[in-house]
């Protein structure tokens, strides 16, 4: 051996087997650190310079530097774990507390329950869009401030006055400006009337299944009352420190009286073909005829009852399934009303939930919204209205109204009928199911604090003739019903707005009418015949809808205070114009008055008393305002609505009468027109123990009355428990001793 080292071996090592590919550019990073001298002139040696090193030194320099660059391969990162919670739960999940897959529009687990599946927002999201509104509200009341304030009157000038010198240096977004806006506003006079929720609206009614089930509620609603009184008891009684911690809470539903969220089970394997034998269904229908139809004649009485007769007579009569629909629907309203007066158990063995859940599937399928509209079908849905309300699920009750209303429009009942082809009869059957939907329409209005349907001015339908069906066929009542000139004369006597005829007597259409000895024997027996509870009422929910229009629609908050008292004024003149006109028979305020009529007379009288209640409501917000200067206009009326609603509640006896409650007044919406009443009355013994600390003992013993009632009447109907619990303990919360438990 010549004693020369080897140069066999290479500068770069090579790399481990199993880093060789996977880590190709850890290799590259490597290689770009070689400093361009090193690659640009390869490294010799040269055995004749004197300063060779050593080679052993040369090979342990070059080892050394091999082994710092061994490339070490990397472990492999383990796989991210899938996280076991979503984004967004949805409700029902969120409520139950179970796990969300988190799927749109419908989650695994509420798709497999076959469930409904909400996905509401989260707080933070709620909170931001609850900013944002309020933010934007804000700016629009101070322009709309800035915009009307020429055209005010002194008095709201004065208040404008010292709500924009207020405001006018301060800044939002400065944290000291808002602690001083709370500060001053403590000593601020005068305190304006509590601004109502008429443009606006505080809860979102997509966020909660409960709140979905009952719905938007008006200003003009007695739930709207009871929850604004809530809100101004809260506020008056906050600290300063947080003014709004209390009310701000207080939601809608926490007001309700109604059972919408319940749910209506419709039966499985139910045979929606059977039907009563016809000793109950006599009985059935008898009873709807007698409690229901002469306020809402949905359906023509002479026509069905011959219809019912036939069927049950014939027994190969095949009826079409509409009419079987008509038929249990008509069955499930008499059924209610017999549950509610205790003797269902006597008369037919089925409920009404039986009656009802065959008519939805005979009448409701899948395929009815592809249906065009007929006769049966409106007057169905125009049924299935009057049943919802009459077991409390009013929200449900509205929407098919409103679908028996656009049923009726697309048919063309809203106008009058020249047609050669239809019967006279027919006709007035089309008539009267009209003003039954706008008779329902109306109250049902009133009930949600929803704006009116129909209008007037769309609207050329005869109003009814005031005669009983069961003498459509006299030749005497048939010339009237056919002759539109006699019949516009007669239908307009009974109006209040009528002036050709100030003495309220009905005009026949047959002339001056002579004295009763030398009446012929025609003339008394269409007097004999005459019924025009039917137009009296239609006549008042004239007076109702004008009042929501003008006192509760949202561009009634930019009336000024004078404007709104003009106008509660007005209205209530026309309503007391239209008691005036009322025939003795009709007079709710006679002890003495004919028995024949007792019922419609009631209806009539819980009617007047509650429009009374609506137009004069408006009042109350302004003797709430806390203001030392209240216009003795807002006086008057807020005394016209206390005294309205203790006379409401003296219609009733004066101890719980089962019977007489569902044989004499408008049983199906009486909670409605109890709760009416209550509300302002305790908004009286409010108002009386904040400002003379002491209660007047008429209005507490007429809440104590109310409050008698629907304790009866609350083991009968959960929706009177309901409203009995809601009022029991507002009561206690506020110190009223009402003596119940």
């Amino acid at each position: 051996m010549s004693g020369r080292p080897s140069l066999n071996h290479s500068l770069q090592p090579e790399p481990h087997p199993s880093a060789r590919n996977d880590y190709a550019s850890f290799a590259a990073v490597e290689e770009a650190d070689i400093s361009p001298s090193t690659t640009s002139n390869p490294v010799t040696f040269d055995t004749h310079r004197d300063d060779v090193r050593d080679p052993r030194a040369t090979t342990r320099n070059l080892d050394q530097s091999t082994n710092a660059k061994v490339a070490i391969p990397r472990l492999d990162l383990p796989v991210a774990s899938q996280s076991s919670r979503v984004g967004r739960a949805c409700h029902n999940c969120r409520k139950q507390k179970n796990k969300c897959s988190g799927d749109q529009p419908t989650c695994l687990r509420c798709q497999e329950n076959n469930i409904p599946c909400v996905y509401v927002d989260g707080k933070r999201e709620r909170n931001a869009k609850h900013l944002t509104a309020v933010t934007s509200r804000l700016e629009h009341y101070e322009t709309l401030v800035r915009d009307i304030y020429p055209k005010v009157d002194l008095e709201v000038a004065r208040f404008v006055d010292q709500a924009l010198g207020k405001i006018s240096s301060l800044s939002l977004s400065s944290p000291t400006t808002a602690t001083q806006l709370d500060e001053n506003a403590q000593n601020d006079s005068p305190t304006p009337p509590p601004v109502p929720y008429m443009e606006h609206t505080l809860e979102d009614y997509n966020s909660d299944i409960s709140l979905q089930a009952t719905g938007f509620f008006g200003e003009h609603s007695a739930r709207a009352w009871l929850y604004r009184l809530k809100r101004l008891i809260a506020s008056k009684g906050s600290t300063p420190s947080d003014p709004t911690e209390e009310y701000t809470h207080l939601s809608l539903a926490s007001c309700g009286f109604f059972v919408d969220e319940s749910s209506i089970s419709l039966g499985n394997g139910l045979d929606v073909l059977a039907y009563p034998t016809q000793t109950v269904a006599d009985e059935l229908v008898d009873r709807y005829f007698k409690v229901a139809h002469a306020s809402f004649p949905l359906i023509g009485k002479e026509v069905f009852l011959s219809q019912c007769r036939s069927f049950y007579s014939k027994s190969t009569m095949q009826p079409g399934v509409k009419w079987m629909a008509l038929l249990n629907i008509v069955f499930a309203i008499a059924a209610k009303h017999s549950e509610l007066m205790g003797d269902q158990g006597l008369i037919d063995h089925n409920t009404h939930i039986v009656y009802f859940s065959r008519a939805w599937k005979l009448s409701m399928n899948e395929a009815v919204m592809l249906e065009h509209p007929n006769l049966q079908q409106t007057q169905i849905e125009g049924l299935f209205s009057l049943y919802f309300l009459s077991t409390g699920q009013i929200n449900r009750a509205w929407r098919m109204c409103g679908i028996a209303i656009q049923s009726a429009i697309a048919m063309g009942i809203q106008l009058r009928s020249d047609s050669l082809n239809i019967k006279h009869v027919s006709k007035e059957t089309r008539y009267r199911l009209w003003w039954a939907l706008y008779l329902l329409d109306t109250l049902l209005c009133v009930a949600t604090g929803r704006m009116p349907r129909m209008h007037r001015e769309h609207c050329t339908t005869p109003l009814p003739v005031p005669y009983k069906e069961e003498s459509f066929w006299d030749e005497q009542v048939m010339g009237v019903i056919q002759d539109s000139q006699a019949r516009a004369s007669l239908v307009a006597s009974f109006l209040a707005y009528n002036t050709s005829n100030p003495s309220g007597q009905p005009d026949l259409g047959l002339g001056p009418l002579p004295s009763p000895h030398q009446q012929s024997s025609p003339v008394r027996k269409l007097r004999a015949n005459l019924s025009p509870y039917l137009i009296y009422s239609i006549d008042l929910s004239n007076v109702m809808r004008e009042a929501i229009e003008i006192l509760y629609a949202p561009e009634a908050v930019r009336k000024s205070a004078l404007e709104t008292q003009q106008a509660m004024k007005s209205l209530n003149n026309t309503a007391e114009h239209w008691f005036a006109r009322l025939p003795a028979a009709y007079r709710f305020t006679d002890p003495g008055a004919d028995n024949a009529v007792a019922r419609q007379r009631t209806c009539l009288a819980f009617q007047y008393y509650s429009t009374k209640l609506v137009i004069s409501q408006p009042a109350l917000r302004f003797l709430f305002s806390g203001d030392d200067y209240v216009s003795p206009g807002h006086n008057q009326m807020g005394l016209v609505c206390f005294n309205t609603a203790s006379q409401m509640v003296d219609l009733l006896p004066s101890e719980p009468n089962i019977t007489w409650l569902l044989g004499y007044s408008p049983w199906w919406c009486i909670l409605h027109y109890l709760t009416q009443s209550i509300v302002v009355l305790i908004s009286h013994l409010v108002i009386q123990s904040t400002e003379r600390g002491n209660l007047d003992s008429k209005s507490l013993e007429q809440v104590q009355k109310v409050l008698r009632w629907m304790s009866e009447l609350s083991t009968r109907d959960p929706a009177f428990e309901r409203a009995w619990l809601i009022f029991t303990e507002f009561l206690s919360s506020q110190g009223f001793n009402v003596g119940l438990t």
